[in-house]
């Protein structure tokens, strides 16, 4: 991740907890050969008002119940160590020693009941209303409040602003594999469309393609990354519009290699901002150029060109992540160490001095 969500958004993350604390509750009442209480008895008693107008509810909890009293002792430890794991969020995210069986490692019999109250506590998000806003829609707002109006994930592309239509809910372990993590906030940040659903999908963020256990960033505590392109080499990328990019080295720069890895694997992240790059880098150049002919003027060397671009980094380009900004600062500091390069650095003020004289 580049950024983090704001623990703020998090104000309004109950649901999840809330059943899951109920559900045990009936569970534990089955364990000791009774039954679980009458509804909305079986409720916490502080969501209790809430819940017991949720019509859906009742009857998907009892099915639960049922079908859990017809396990075995060992399917039952099993499932019960399975909701314990997939909700010890965030810690399941990091500690990669941490066990987290998924759907497939309980009993078959409960499936459809797991299932189907997975789907409808996620639902409930957008169902279950706070002051008149739906949960979902408070979360969101106040990521927004806080200045969140760009996914962290790629970087790339902007959310869709509050009032319009729902941006993606994330379920960084799917609802799929991981039902009682399907409506926990820690389980569900904002993303863009690209990154939920043309990169990510139903990938299992807690297990590579090989089965192997793997960590990654905590949506709301990070480790984040800053981008770097030591390692790049100028001229020996791909042709665009006649020009030779860069060959791109994409690095991240933080505190562990293993969750910016996972971040990768899962978002393509590394592809999608060399393609980025290779697409944009004319037009920012182009743009320098114009504004170093209104700011400095026409008629200078190619060294008066490449000494102006910290200037144009510090004093231009945007903060942080408006606009790509992080990663249009980051391309201009490669030009300006490449420009100091001792073999090919006045090819390279060359080249931007051509664009200030072919842009007058």
């Amino acid at each position: 991740m580049l950024f983090t969500f704001p623990p703020e958004a998090l104000s309004c993350n109950w649901v999840n907890q809330t059943v899951t604390e109920a559900l045990n509750l009936g569970l534990d009442a089955i364990d000791d050969g009774g039954a679980p209480l009458d509804w909305p008895g079986s409720l916490p008693a502080d969501k209790r008002d809430v819940l017991r107008r949720r019509t859906g509810l009742q009857p998907k909890l009892i099915a639960f119940w049922d079908k859990y009293s017809d396990l075995s002792l060992a399917d039952r430890t099993c499932l019960r160590d399975a909701i314990a794991r997939q909700t010890n969020l965030p810690l399941v995210y990091s500690d990669v020693a941490l066990p987290c069986p998924c759907l497939n490692d309980i009993p078959a019999e409960i499936h459809d009941a797991v299932k189907a109250l997975s789907e409808y506590l996620f639902g409930q998000l957008g169902a279950i209303k706070e002051n008149g806003k739906a949960l979902r829609d408070i979360q969101f707002e106040t990521c927004q409040n806080h200045g969140v109006r760009i996914c962290p994930y790629c970087g790339l592309d902007y959310f869709l602003p509050v009032g319009t239509k729902r941006n993606a809910l994330d379920h960084l372990m799917p609802i799929s594999k991981y039902p009682f993590a399907s409506a926990d906030f820690k389980n569900l940040p904002p993303t863009c469309h690209s990154c939920n659903s043309l990169y990510k999908l139903d990938q299992d963020i807690l297990f590579d393609n090989a089965g192997a256990r793997r960590s990654c960033s905590d949506p709301y505590a990070g480790p984040v990354y800053q981008l770097k392109l030591n390692g790049s080499v100028f001229g020996e990328g791909n042709e665009v519009q006649g020009f030779i990019m860069p060959r791109w080295q994409i690095n991240f720069d933080g505190p562990t290699a293993q969750q910016a890895e996972t971040w990768d694997a899962v978002y393509e992240i590394k592809s999608r901002l060399v393609t980025t790059l290779d697409a944009d880098l004319l037009s920012w150049v182009r743009h320098f150029a114009s504004w170093f002919i209104r700011e400095i003027g026409t008629g200078k060397s190619s060294d008066e060109v490449a000494e102006t671009l910290p200037r144009y980094i510090e004093n231009v380009i945007q903060d942080h992540f408006e606009d790509r900004a992080f990663l249009k600062a980051e391309a201009f500091r490669f030009l300006s160490h490449s420009c100091a390069d001792p073999i090919n650095g006045n090819e390279i003020k060359e080249w931007l001095w051509g664009f200030v004289e072919y842009a007058v």
